[in-house]
């Protein structure tokens, strides 16, 4: 089956918005071969921490300003890909 021959991607995502979103996205990507697997955080240092260390392969939570400082203060690695959804807090 697809399923059984599938890619896992882990992404990290804080919980609401961006967690629903991506459970939305999980049968599409299932049809194109690809198992997302959402790991939740309740930081939003962590999942940056955690995608550098290669712990997860993609996150999303965050707004371009926010990675920027991230990677500047932390010496972080990674890049955008894409954007995602934000929402006032």
């Amino acid at each position: 089956s697809a399923a059984a021959g599938a890619e896992t991607i882990k992404i990290g995502v804080t919980p609401g918005p961006h967690a629903q979103i991506l459970e939305a996205v999980k049968p599409i990507a299932a049809k194109q071969g690809l198992d997302i697997q959402l790991i939740e955080f309740s930081d939003y240092v962590v999942p940056n921490a955690a995608l550098d260390a290669g712990e997860i392969q993609a996150n999303s939570f965050q707004n371009q300003p926010y990675l920027d400082n991230q990677k500047a203060d932390r010496g972080y690695k990674i890049e955008s890909v894409g954007l995602t959804v934000n929402f006032p807090i």
